[in-house]
């Protein structure tokens, strides 16, 4: 999967998560839930501006960090340990610091991915697994806030549709959260195949690169 692929779907699916969410919402029974979708038409023009403007605006907000930031930030420390790892006895407290510090390793690695054709292969899966995880976070967070929007509706009309929709959406966080920790795992588990080899076949270049920085 290509960048700019995964960023087009990492703006449609949330889209397409908060449309289905509100068309589920607006119901009051579940036949009317089940006429609404046999009606449903994905291709009217309406239905594609929603799904843009709803993900553009989930974006733009950056919800999606919310929930997102701890899980990338383990991914990110857990690169900039292994790229540090092989000159942990050549480096002070003050220069780590100073190579942790924002993007400088980050920066790097993408430079070593970028540059060879093996490691490319493998961002590709990466890339997939990135989107499939950061799909499940949409979930658990548009599910969640469904879960809420139910619940709400139920306080105030106590209807068996209402409270099936509350569960329904609850249940749906909680599975798309248990997958979340598993993406992530096998996030860290992809981008350590690319480390393995980028500290075993460019561990002078790396070492270059990391004492140009100092």
């Amino acid at each position: 999967m290509g960048i700019t692929a995964l960023k087009t779907w990492r703006l449609i699916i949330p889209g397409i998560l908060i449309l289905l969410l509100l068309l589920f919402a607006i119901q009051e029974s579940f036949s009317g839930l089940t006429k609404t979708f046999t009606n449903f038409q994905p291709k009217d023009t309406i239905y594609t501006i929603l799904v843009l403007a709803f993900g553009g605006l989930y974006y733009i907000l950056k919800i999606r960090n919310i929930l997102w930031n701890p899980y990338l930030n383990r991914v990110k420390n857990n690169i900039k340990d292994t790229l540090l790892s092989p000159f942990k006895q050549q480096l002070d407290k003050k220069q780590e610091d100073y190579l942790r510090d924002g993007r400088k390793l980050m920066i790097i690695f993408y430079h070593f991915i970028d540059n060879d054709n093996s490691l490319l292969e493998k961002a590709k899966r990466v890339r997939f697994n990135g989107l499939i995880w950061t799909s499940t976070i949409d979930l658990t967070i548009i599910a969640a806030f469904g879960s809420l929007l139910f619940w709400a509706k139920f306080i105030i009309e106590k209807n068996s549709y209402n409270l099936w929709g509350a569960l329904i959406c609850l249940a749906l966080a909680l599975v798309s959260f248990g997958l979340i920790q598993l993406t992530t795992k096998h996030h860290i588990s992809l981008s350590n195949e690319q480390l393995e080899i980028i500290c075993q076949s460019y561990k002078q270049q790396l070492k270059d690169k990391l004492y140009e920085l100092l």
